[in-house]
């Protein structure tokens, strides 16, 4: 007899709870800091961006969403101006 329980009474992996504007932010904050390589700097933006993103939209039309749209437009602001996107 195996003492693992059947996988049908096994608890369900619990899903992540979103994360508010202010963590995100954070995150947001010590990629700007972080003087990594521009490259790498754009794929972790475009994260948090999905994450606001997605956040702000599932939000949308009520006032849990004026965070997560305030936070895009400071996001946005911030990262043209320390990594303008090259030309080309």
């Amino acid at each position: 007899m195996s003492s693992h329980p059947p996988v049908d009474r096994q608890p369900a992996p619990q899903a992540r709870a979103p994360r508010s504007a202010d963590e995100i932010e954070k995150d947001f904050l010590d990629l700007m800091m972080s003087g990594i390589p521009a490259d790498i700097a754009h794929d972790k933006f475009e994260r948090l961006w999905d994450e606001t993103n997605a956040l702000a939209a599932s939000t949308m039309m009520t006032s849990q969403a004026l965070p997560y749209i305030a936070l895009l437009k400071r996001m946005h602001t911030a990262f043209d101006e320390r990594y303008p996107r090259r030309a080309g």
